[in-house]
């Protein structure tokens, strides 16, 4: 029963949507929960629900055996929360909800992370893995759904599909995914990190508790991810499967572009999967193409049927916020990327499109624009908006690119909608930030929902 694998008390700390709701569950289970929250309105919401209000610096932490914090909460600071000092002098764990995953050992977890893609690769799983067959995939974890608000039983067959954050990872005890999936690294969130080291590593913990029955996936197209499958294993006890879009694996699965599509090459089994263009809803670009991969890869090592993942594939979608087509205006077609909120995201949109007026701003992350120099050409003209609309012009101008810079998205769109309608050609008007929304906007989904609201009320407008 979980129940007794709860021994001592439980603290949980942050009542947004994942505290609250793995606070609300273990509650159910254990009347050894308690909980803290330094917003005044989400703590008076949060003891409505029944849960047990108490403040950190009142309760003795030599009593409980984890801490669990929000996924943003940085317990690596100089100056964390106090609860995280107490508990660290009590030697008490820190973790987040998806620790408790490991309470379902029955479930089949997979784990899905990288820089960019985690999202849709999660989706992808979760679609074709479930495709006509059972045990059915269910996707949660850092993609908006936490785990707590599934319909888990003990004894239900149930593939788990976790998006997992590097924040999550950095605080995982326990967990491990019988298979954990690595898409991508490249420069992100290092300023709650610290170091790309730092990074790096807290991505890697999705394959520390892996031992010899488990698989690691891992997409050898950067620098970092194939230096890493290179040592894996030396570090790590799974069995591991390479993956990639841009090179051929003797010993692994790659993809072979081809005019009228994709072919999925499987050296492991000699298995090959033709996928034609005209199948494919999701934008066919190198990046849904990993993802794609990567959906694959699981697909086989669950043993599930190739014939039921070719035909999930007719019903696969991009994400709202990735590369999203929002619709168009006599020559003009627009995009909604709200979810690049890093230069390299930024880059797979413009790779996927031509003819681009680049709408890009916000709060600028660290390194800026830097790695976009020779990915340019794409690029007619670019407009920028927010805290770093003046850094990005300059640098953006000094590379030739003509570039305005403006006080908000909507003056920004304005702006390239009227100088994209003086062109006699086909534009694609791309809204692809390379920055956190901060400045302006809550988070990234509520920036792009902006973006597509603009957009509807211009075509509605000028039909």
């Amino acid at each position: 029963m979980i129940t007794n694998r709860i021994k001592k008390k439980i603290f949980v700390l942050g009542l947004g949507i994942s505290g609250m709701s793995i606070a609300l569950y273990l509650n159910k289970i254990s009347k050894k929960i308690y909980c803290w929250d330094d917003n005044l309105k989400t703590r008076t919401k949060a003891k409505k629900s029944g849960l047990i209000l108490t403040s950190p610096k009142k309760i003795n932490f030599n009593e409980f055996c984890y801490l669990v914090v929000s996924p943003g909460i940085n317990h690596q600071i100089k100056e964390p929360h106090p609860a995280i000092r107490l508990a660290r002098k009590c030697k008490v764990k820190i973790t987040t909800d998806l620790e408790f995953l490991e309470f379902f050992k029955k479930k089949t977890l997979i784990g899905v992370t990288g820089t960019n893609g985690k999202s849709t690769t999660t989706k992808f799983i979760e679609h074709s893995v479930s495709f006509k067959s059972s045990p059915k995939a269910f996707a949660c974890g850092n993609i908006g759904i936490p785990f707590a608000n599934l319909n888990l039983k003990d004894n239900s067959k149930k593939i788990l599909v976790v998006e997992s954050s590097s924040f999550q990872l950095d605080k995982i005890d326990k967990l491990k995914f019988d298979i954990a999936i690595l898409l991508n690294i490249s420069k992100d969130h290092l300023d709650w990190h610290k170091s790309m080291q730092s990074y790096i590593d807290a991505k890697l913990n999705i394959f520390r508790n892996q031992d010899e029955n488990c698989f690691a996936v891992i997409c050898v197209d950067d620098k970092y991810c194939k230096k890493i499958a290179k040592s894996f294993k030396k570090k790590f006890k799974s069995k591991l499967v390479t993956i990639s879009t841009k090179q051929k694996i003797h010993d692994g699965i790659y993809v072979k572009k081809q005019k009228d599509g994709i072919l999925i090459n499987n050296n492991l089994s000699s298995q090959k999967i033709k996928v034609f263009s005209e199948n494919m809803k999701f934008t066919p670009a190198e990046h849904n193409f990993q993802n794609l991969l990567a959906t694959y890869a699981t697909h086989f090592l669950l043993e599930k049927k190739p014939d039921n993942f070719i035909k999930s594939i007719r019903t696969m979608e991009n994400l709202e916020h990735r590369i999203e087509f929002v619709g168009s205006l006599k020559n003009i077609s627009f995009y909604n990327d709200s979810k690049a909120t890093n230069i390299d995201s930024a880059i797979t949109a413009i790779n996927s499109l031509k003819n681009i007026f680049w709408i890009l701003g916000g709060r600028e992350k660290k390194g800026g624009l830097k790695g976009i120099e020779d990915k340019l050409k794409k690029i007619i003209k670019a407009y920028t908006f927010g805290e770093s609309k003046l850094n990005f012009r300059k640098f953006l101008n000094t590379e030739s690119i003509e570039c305005k810079d403006f006080k908000n998205l909507k003056q920004a769109l304005e702006a390239a909608t009227k100088d994209a309608k003086k062109l006699k050609k086909n534009v694609n008007i791309l809204f692809s930030p390379a920055c956190s929304s901060f400045d302006q906007f809550k988070n990234y989904e509520e920036r792009g929902l902006f973006f597509k609201k603009l957009v509807s009320e211009k075509m509605k407008n000028e039909k």
